[in-house]
């Protein structure tokens, strides 16, 4: 037994005292080295912009970048199009407009949160009967439905951020609108 106790405890200084044999890692060296590469390292002369960014072309090989353009309307809907332009454009200069936008998105919140409440309270009352119970199939028939219920809270959770996001994203469409604040109020 001694022998391995030897062992052991000449194992543990060696590795104490193995970083002072072996040189470090010289971080200034690197820096240097890695300096003296750049500058060596060729450099581009090309230089992208707005300008050119469709049109670069590097050793022969063309790299085209391609930008989503709206579709033209049909030749039918050529006249109704400044109409529908026009008419939302009037819907949205209402405070009617905005006003339902909100409210609609703080009654779905609100809605969102009070299905929590009620699902997290059921949820609490599954709890306190998986502990009261002793038999393990009720146990096991508890506890499926404790995973649902919790599913269910988790998606209804990410639904409220998304709605509350909805929201913020409203309140800052109408700020870029130029609809005065007095409307969402």
């Amino acid at each position: 037994m001694k022998p391995l106790r030897f062992f052991l405890a000449f194992c543990i200084l060696g590795a104490a005292v193995a970083p002072l044999w072996v040189d470090g890692i010289d971080l200034v060296a690197m820096k240097k080295r890695e300096e003296e590469r750049r500058k060596k390292a060729a450099k581009s002369k090309i230089v992208v912009n707005d300008a050119n960014v469709a049109t670069i072309s590097v050793g022969g090989t063309k790299y085209a970048f391609s930008q989503l353009e709206a579709e033209e309307p049909a030749e039918g809907k050529e006249e109704a199009l400044p109409e529908e332009r026009a008419k939302k454009a009037d819907e949205t200069r209402t405070p009617e407009f905005w006003k339902q936008q909100q409210n609609d998105l703080e009654e779905r919140i609100a809605k969102l949160r009070e299905d929590i409440e009620n699902s997290q309270s059921e949820l609490n009352k599954l709890w306190s009967d998986f502990y009261a119970r002793n038999i393990a199939a009720e146990q096991q028939a508890i506890r499926a439905q404790i995973a649902q219920l919790t599913n269910q809270i988790e998606q209804k959770k990410i639904f409220l951020s998304e709605t509350e996001a909805q929201l913020e994203a409203l309140f800052e469409k109408a700020r870029k609108a130029g609809i005065p604040p007095g409307w969402l109020r």
